[in-house]
């Protein structure tokens, strides 16, 4: 059964509804003093509710279950299925109900903008979502643990619960089919010629298309 999708909009239209003040207005309003002089921390909050509402759910892709959605991105090539061959398929829903049980919520704006924007998985044309904060933080504890279920729950407790942030091209990459190397940075060494120089250059390209930093 193919997934249901939501309303037919690209992620790059949003709507408020009327006598709503959208996320747009609200995230403005933070760098506004109240009537008291104080800024106005409760808008930030508000403005990140208000983008969910606008535009995160009416572009994610609904599944009716968690089965129906883990075999739908691994046959479609989503998903990377041998970090998933790692566990058996209960322990992965045990482990995305846990992660949803503990009923994350963005503190900021900025913070659900740059993921929606930047890590979530969206489908090959981008216009939808296909993750929430919770599939990706699930999928990099299963990547990391390599098979290991004690550390993948440590890991997605430490990450949800903000004490532990993994690197952007780990927490980007991690258990997807198409993408780059889950590696930070490297260094390179590069002596004082043009061999050398014209090495370097073409190593830190090749890194950089990888998802690597240089």
């Amino acid at each position: 059964m193919p997934p249901t999708v939501t309303a037919a909009e690209p992620v790059t239209q949003t709507h408020a509804l009327p006598g709503e003040t959208d996320y747009h207005a609200l995230n403005a309003m933070l760098n506004l003093y109240d009537a008291d002089g104080k800024i106005q921390f409760d808008k930030d909050v508000l403005a990140a509710r208000q983008y969910f509402l606008e535009h995160v759910n009416q572009n994610t892709v609904f599944f009716h279950n968690q089965d129906e959605k883990l075999d739908y991105l691994i046959r479609e090539n989503y998903y990377e299925r041998e970090v998933l061959d790692q566990y058996s398929r209960n322990f992965v829903k045990t482990l995305l109900d846990r992660a949803y049980a503990k009923k994350f919520r963005f503190p900021t704006f900025l913070g659900a903008f740059k993921y929606y924007t930047s890590y979530t998985l969206k489908t090959f044309d981008g216009k939808r979502y296909l993750e929430r904060f919770e599939d990706r933080v699930v999928m990099v504890a299963l990547t990391l643990a390599a098979g290991d279920t004690t550390l993948a729950e440590q890991l997605v407790d430490e990450i949800i619960d903000g004490r532990f942030q993994p690197a952007t091209p780990t927490f980007l990459n991690s258990g997807k089919a198409q993408r780059g190397e889950p590696v930070s940075c490297f260094l390179l060494r590069i002596e004082d010629n043009m061999e050398s120089i014209g090495r370097s250059i073409n190593s830190a390209l090749q890194l950089s298309k990888r998802g690597g930093g240089v």
